[in-house]
């Protein structure tokens, strides 16, 4: 195919010669920006800023996702806490008990929830810095719109040729608050916090306040039981040394 690529003056001649050792189509582009351009020569020519916003602001969604999942499961296993094979459940009320023994029943349920939480990692890196690494791969996604928006409009191009760059913007904000808005972290937070709170609270806490209760009793009880079985094992003793005294006298009435 014959590539129109006739210079009208100096500049043009020197835009052609570098979209042509760029390996782009002179003439395709210019048609463009006569007719208003394309995505594909938009594409050609911001190929790189543009998939970096899109990659960012995938990464963000897929970010905000993670956590909402992992909070998911945690409320899920919650619900069954006493019978949970979530390890981390299980460590949680673990840890609720041993503190519960060793402050003699006074634990701030409250705050050991919330410090618990805060403790919730997935991966290497906790909920909190998952949270944050949403926001700052938005971030990145509109500034990487603005630099090519700002490099197209320094080479010479329209506002209307990287109009792309702006749309884009306005798409990663309003798609990054919609997953925010329906993934809801901070309910799903609040939600297991109500839940272990319950647990540990009204049935963990009751739980442990009956044994302590039977460990007292039980005590109490072989207090009481224990002089009357020292007081049978003296009289079985005695009974015993009486036996053999009556055998003794016996083997010599018949010797």
């Amino acid at each position: 195919m014959e590539i129109d690529c006739t210079p009208k003056g100096i500049a043009a001649e020197r835009v052609c010669v570098l979209y042509w050792k760029q390996g782009w189509r002179p003439a395709v582009y210019e048609s463009g920006r006569r007719n208003g351009g394309n995505m594909v020569t938009f594409l050609e020519g911001h190929f790189v800023f543009f998939a970096l916003a899109v990659s960012f602001l995938l990464l963000s969604i897929v970010c905000r996702f993670l956590t909402g999942m992992r909070l998911k499961k945690l409320i899920r296993d919650a619900a069954k806490l006493s019978a949970t094979e979530n390890i981390l459940l299980k460590q949680c009320r673990l840890k609720f008990q041993s503190c519960y023994e060793l402050n003699g029943g006074v634990v701030n349920t409250g705050v050991f929830v919330e410090k618990f939480i805060q403790g919730i990692r997935l991966g290497r890196f906790s909920l909190r810095f998952w949270e944050m690494a949403a926001g700052q791969f938005l971030l990145l996604s509109v500034l990487a719109d603005g630099l090519g928006a700002c490099i197209g409009i320094a080479a010479g191009e329209s506002s209307g040729d990287v109009l792309p760059f702006y749309l884009l913007a306005v798409v990663s904000l309003f798609a990054c608050f919609s997953a925010a808005g329906i993934i809801d972290t901070a309910g799903k937070r609040e939600i297991l916090k109500t839940t272990l709170e319950d647990f540990l609270e009204n049935r963990m806490a009751v739980r442990l306040d009956g044994v302590k209760k039977d460990k007292v009793c039980l005590e109490e009880q072989e207090k009481k039981i224990s002089p009357a079985v020292s007081a049978a094992g003296e009289a079985g003793r005695e009974s015993e040394a009486e036996k053999d005294e009556l055998e003794k006298l016996l083997r010599e009435f018949l010797a």
